[in-house]
This record gives C-alpha cells, sequence and structure tokens, in this order.
C-alpha cells in the first residue's frame, strides 16, 4: 500500500469512528434543527412466575436513560393500573429535563412500582430492561418483560 492510499484509510478510519461516538452520545445530528420525531415505541410483558404480584394500584414507569449516564431519566412514560401486556410509545414530549430530546443511544427500562411515586426502586417493585439496549432513538420494536424483583 503506498503511503497515500494509507493516509486516507487512516483518515477514513477516524471519521468513521468518530461518527460512531458521535451517534452513540446523541450528538450526530445536533446541528440539525429538531424535528420533534424522537420516538421509542414497544411493548412490556411480565414473567408469567410474576403476575400474581400486580395489583390494580401499581403504576408502570418506562424509563429512557442514557447508557453509561447519570441515572436520572432521559424521559419517563407513567401509566397507571396497567393491563399486561402494554404499548408504549415515549416522545420528546415525555422528555424530563426541558430542552432535551430523545436521539442517539437509550437505554429503555420498565419498572412496575407499588407506591407510584417516581424515584429508585424500592422493595416489591417488579423491572426489566430491553435485551436490545442500548438501542437507538427511532426503535419501534422494543420488547421489556419484567423478571426482577426488589
Amino acid at each position: 500500500m503506498s503511503q497515500e492510499t494509507t493516509r486516507v484509510v487512516a483518515m477514513a478510519s477516524g471519521v468513521i469512528a468518530l461518527a460512531g461516538i458521535a451517534a452513540w452520545m446523541g450528538l450526530a445530528h445536533s446541528c440539525e434543527p429538531s424535528r420533534g420525531n424522537g420516538v421509542i415505541a414497544g411493548r412490556v410483558s411480565i414473567d408469567p412466575g410474576l403476575a400474581a404480584n400486580v395489583k390494580p394500584t401499581d403504576v408502570l414507569f418506562v424509563i429512557v436513560r442514557r447508557p453509561q449516564g447519570p441515572p436520572r431519566p432521559l424521559a419517563v412514560k407513567r401509566i397507571d393500573g396497567p393491563r399486561f401486556p402494554v404499548s408504549f410509545e415515549i416522545t420528546n414530549h415525555d422528555v424530563m429535563v426541558e430542552g432535551s430530546e430523545l436521539r442517539g443511544m437509550v437505554d429503555v427500562v420498565a419498572r412496575l412500582d407499588k407506591d407510584g411515586r417516581a424515584g429508585p426502586a424500592q422493595s416489591g417493585d417488579l423491572e426489566g430492561q430491553s435485551d436490545k439496549n442500548p438501542t437507538l432513538v427511532g426503535a419501534r420494536d422494543i420488547e421489556i418483560v419484567i423478571n426482577k424483583t426488589y
């Protein structure tokens, strides 16, 4: 390989690596105007072994976070008295911090909360997460099985 070819290949590899990092961090489209089209959608079901633990007063929270980021959610959808399986759609209207948007790579978690208050999981709460975590915003086929007890 000539020195020129090696340089071009190295430069292209660097650009590809930077694009991957930008997409992972949700920065890939930060120069574009916001279109409000960030969406994560799917379905939450419950492990049959835990189905008896579901009460009509429980609240389902579908939580979107940045992978490896702070524990606070980027967006949350609250569903009172869920009947499983539950379909969900989280959009930019569900973001927790004004001016934030759903973009880039995210983790999606579902928590069946016994006291109905958002916050860290407590004893008796049930949780599950997407097998596709982390996933790119825009995914509409997220499947979450609640299979963990606190």
